[in-house]
């Protein structure tokens, strides 16, 4: 969590840091402890709202929580010297088809439902459909990823 503190801090412009309010903050000091598994996991309604959701899941097709936690587990193998392959290949199953994978489903759609109205996700739609929306969607996790290795630079830097 500390790194993605740091590349929040670097991420933002400074002149929009001091917009940074303290529910933000809060926010985040919460998710770090609270327990939002039981609740996220849980079944989402079939209704308008979920479609549409499915639907934005659909239009992002840049990098996902999915294919995040498939290099997480095949990074895990290339380490791990007591499980076999078939143990990868059965965690592997089990998030992209099997019951983790609907639990997973239920999470994200039940995490949009609650930071997202549904016309904000009729915006979103419209968007991702857009020369920009494409470019972001395909661009915008190299942004990360470079943001956090350059603040990772400039961490080492400051400590030395």
């Amino acid at each position: 969590m500390k790194n993605v503190l740091i590349a929040l801090c670097f991420l933002l412009p400074a002149s929009s840091f001091a917009q940074v309010d303290s529910s933000f903050l809060l926010k985040i000091k919460q998710a770090e402890t609270a327990d939002f598994l039981k609740t996220d996991t849980l079944a989402v309604p079939e209704d308008a709202l979920t479609q549409k959701i499915r639907q934005l899941r659909k239009e992002k097709n840049g990098i996902d929580i999915e294919m995040v936690l498939q290099i997480k587990i095949r990074e895990e193998q290339e380490r791990d010297t007591v499980h076999g392959k078939d143990y990868y290949d059965r965690l592997l199953t089990e998030i992209t088809t099997g019951n983790t994978s609907k639990l997973l489903n239920n999470a994200l759609i039940n995490m949009y439902r609650q930071t997202f109205t549904e016309p904000e996700i009729d915006d979103l739609l419209r968007f991702y459909k857009t020369s920009a929306g494409k470019k972001m969607n395909s661009d915008y996790i190299l942004l990360i990823i470079r943001s956090v290795k350059d603040a990772e630079g400039l961490m080492r830097l400051i400590q030395n």
